[in-house]
């Protein structure tokens, strides 16, 4: 008792207890929707192309769930349990990571080779279909990278999926051309070279956002290649 408490008779109230935290809430994915045609519609409008929408619904990786429509991204594990999602609006600019979920495991889209070398790494999801749906316009293969979004810029998913990957020795950063992208793909190489394991093993690091003449991501560059591309079929069938 204090000097003051023991004149006065008065004795100060115990401090109030700190209320303790709520746990985090456990994992669960939103309950799919029978009929994804809001979420069909959504994409092919964004210039994904069905086959690969058909691709992600067959593995799983994406959905659209019943209550709101939204398109959800699934990320998995290396056993293939569910440790991630995310939401994005089929109308408006809603999107949300699912609660409980484990953002070292995003969305991803696999190599049809497991021991392939190549990683595409990509803001969003969307950027990731997109980057996946521009490789056959250009000549190439869809399936000879793997494609990997960040959900953002941080690394702990590229780095995740770097260590569960151990035969990825090619990394191409595709993150947005602007000032966020361009620090993030900094941040990007800089974590790969502080971890002792990639720095020796990942021999290939490229900063490979969108050209800024096409749009600030790659979703805005897949746009802007098929509204070319359909204006040059146009100009064809007018000769």
């Amino acid at each position: 008792m204090s000097a003051v408490e023991a004149l006065c008779g008065y004795r100060a109230p115990p401090p109030p207890e700190r209320p303790k935290p709520k746990p985090p809430k456990s994992f669960a994915l939103p309950e799919a929707s029978r009929f994804p045609s809001a979420m069909l519609v959504y994409l092919q409008s964004r210039g994904i192309h069905p086959d690969l929408i058909r691709e992600c619904i067959q593995a799983g990786s994406l959905y659209e769930s019943r209550r709101y429509q939204n398109c959800v991204f699934v990320g998995r594990d290396t056993t293939g349990c569910a440790r991630f999602a995310c939401l994005r609006g089929t109308r408006g600019n809603f999107r949300m990571d699912v609660e409980g979920s484990d953002k070292r495991f995003n969305f991803s889209l696999l190599a049809a080779d497991p021991k392939c070398p190549r990683l595409a790494v990509a803001e969003s999801p969307i950027d990731a279909l997109s980057l996946a749906t521009l490789v056959p316009l250009s000549g190439g293969q869809r399936r000879d990278s793997h494609y990997l979004s960040l959900g953002g810029t941080a690394p702990r998913a590229m780095l995740q999926f770097l260590h569960d990957h151990p035969h990825v020795t090619q990394v191409s950063l595709c993150l947005d051309n602007d000032k966020a992208g361009i620090t993030g793909m900094e941040r990007l190489e800089q974590a790969i070279r502080e971890d002792t394991e990639l720095s020796r093993r990942v021999t290939l690091v490229y900063h490979n956002p969108p050209p800024a003449e096409r749009g600030k991501d790659y979703n805005e560059f897949l746009c802007a290649h098929i509204q070319a591309a359909r204006e040059k079929q146009h100009q064809m069938r007018g000769r």
